[in-house]
């Protein structure tokens, strides 16, 4: 797909342009002199991709994934289909906004756990592997207590 054809596309799928640039939280940070980011709508947050750089920011920082609503729908599994996960913004405008971009990986066992079927680009397949495991607690180990001779029996 030629670079203008994915702008079209991109610009058909986002709900507009905004002028900024990408924070050390991850967070979108709007600046009139900074370059030219599409937005996208998520359900608690907007998700902003940058087309030059391939940056990805968010507004408030609760987006998991671009396409999160694609993840409970059941329309996504219809007729043995798959949740697909593409590797960059890029993918997933050419899928036609199908599937999900994660942002936040390090949430992906909660949000995926109970997707019946999921197909993954290889590119982004470590991380899948790393992160598609459930937490483990904090464990603190309490120390035992020295018995002095006054105290050996209780």
């Amino acid at each position: 797909m030629t670079d203008d054809a994915l702008k079209k596309k991109a610009n058909l799928l986002s709900s507009g342009v905004a002028y900024g640039l990408r924070g050390s939280d991850g967070r979108f940070e709007p600046n009139r002199a900074g370059q030219e980011w599409l937005f996208f709508d998520e359900l608690h947050d907007v998700v902003y991709w940058c087309p030059q750089t391939g940056e990805v920011a968010t507004y408030e920082g609760r987006a998991f994934a671009l396409g999160e609503l694609a993840i409970g729908n059941a329309a996504t599994y219809a007729l043995d289909g798959r949740l697909h996960i593409h590797a960059t913004v890029g993918r997933w405008i050419i899928a036609g906004g199908s599937g999900i971009v994660v942002i936040d990986w390090r949430r992906a066992y909660d949000m995926l756990k109970d997707a019946p079927r999921i197909r993954v680009d290889g590119a982004i397949l470590p991380h899948y592997q790393h992160y598609m495991r459930p937490p483990k607690p904090e464990v603190w180990v309490r120390p035992e207590k020295q018995r002095g001779r006054n105290n050996a029996g209780r």
